[in-house]
């Protein structure tokens, strides 16, 4: 009988906990389930335009056996699936170091935060240059 009453008081702890926070408050709102939502359209948005950048049209019109083999194929007119997934990662760490830069120049936050967002953002645009620079010279 213990035990069930501890595992109950301790659900009835958590329940409540969780019905006071601030999440399940927002997400109670309607205005942010609505805000959530056109978040959730932006995300697909730039998601689908990356993968456009990145050439997942040309690797699909490209598809054979022969380019599939090869992780970058040397031959500037065609691409491998596996070299638009490459290209899709190098833009999106190259766009999160540009944020990160972006942060790092904001006024409303405090300098130890700053200097930290600037070193990731020149890293991951490091990071970003090389691999693309990689694939190209790769061609």
């Amino acid at each position: 009988m213990g035990v069930k009453r501890t595992l109950q008081s301790t659900w009835d702890k958590i329940t409540s906990r969780l019905t006071r926070s601030s999440m399940s408050r927002s997400l109670s709102n309607p205005s942010t389930l609505s805000s959530a939502k056109g978040r959730g359209i932006e995300w697909l948005y730039l998601l689908v335009f990356l993968l456009l950048v990145a050439g997942v049209l040309n690797a699909a019109s490209n598809a054979s056996p022969a380019v599939e083999s090869e992780i970058i194929v040397p031959n500037p007119s065609i691409q491998s699936v596996t070299e638009t997934f490459i290209l899709l990662f190098g833009y999106i760490v190259g766009a999160l170091g540009m944020y990160a830069l972006y942060l790092s120049g904001r006024q409303t936050i405090r300098a130890r935060s700053a200097e930290m967002f600037f070193v990731f953002g020149i890293m991951a645009v490091a990071v970003a240059l090389t691999l693309g620079y990689y694939v190209v010279i790769s061609k």
